[in-house]
């Protein structure tokens, strides 16, 4: 099982690691009563992973990552000046690695899972997301955050249709649970035929996709009011 173990290293890690007495030494445990002449044994895989590990401090299991990694991880995101589908990716890659081994090991709570994601997207990208979501899932409740994996496929989508990475304008807060809602200006914006893809008044991008199912949401909604008679409570 040692043998095996070097065989995917580097020449020096792997010169490293069989240096350690664990690998090929032996041992005899001192003499007891019941053994006055005890056998000499070889170590173990398991004592001599352990002795690797001590060569790597902070690769202990209890000590591998704190909430300050992940805090750290949501800043460092948050304030990147350019956003690429590399980069949204990577950034969803290390938090899932982080946040599984912190809830693995108790030291976070699952249900805080999804605010602290989002509390990482810059707000220009997550006016893009939130759009999306909204017509994805329709009948969210907007005071509830989306999952994870939700969110990421949501911002995946919008900046695979971009073939070069957006700036990323310093957010004026954390973004909260409310998703912003597209602006009357956007949902009514004429369309060009030879375009995919139009601005709302506020600068966001809409996909052509998306421009219908805004309209016909804001048609249903005018209705609605239309028909609605002058006296009913509007509460």
């Amino acid at each position: 099982k040692k043998d095996y173990a070097v065989q995917y290293l580097t020449y020096d890690t792997g010169e490293t690691w069989m240096s350690v007495k664990e690998y090929e030494g032996k041992f005899t445990p001192a003499a007891t009563h019941d053994e006055p002449k005890p056998t000499t044994h070889a170590y173990t895989y398991e004592e001599w992973k352990a002795e690797i590990f001590k060569l790597y401090p902070g690769s202990e299991s209890r000590d591998r990552y704190t909430q300050n990694n992940l805090e750290k991880l949501i800043a460092d995101f948050l304030s990147k000046g350019t956003l690429s589908r590399a980069s949204f990716s990577q950034y969803h890659r290390e938090f899932q690695k982080i946040v599984k081994w912190l809830v693995d090991n108790g030291k976070m709570e699952r249900s805080s899972e999804k605010e602290k994601f989002q509390h990482g997207i810059p707000s220009t990208l997550w006016v893009r997301i939130a759009r999306r979501l909204e017509i994805l899932y329709p009948l969210h409740h907007p005071n509830n955050p989306y999952e994870v994996k939700e969110m990421f496929n949501a911002g995946d989508w919008y900046l695979k249709g971009n073939t070069t990475a957006m700036a990323s304008v310093p957010p004026t807060g954390r973004q909260g649970g409310i998703l912003p809602a597209p602006s009357p200006q956007s949902a009514t914006a004429p369309v060009n035929a030879k375009t995919t893809d139009t601005f709302g008044a506020d600068g966001g991008y809409v996909k052509r996709e998306e421009l219908s199912q805004i309209i016909s949401n804001s048609l249903v909604q005018a209705i609605e009011r239309l028909t609605k008679p002058s006296g009913a409570n509007t509460g």
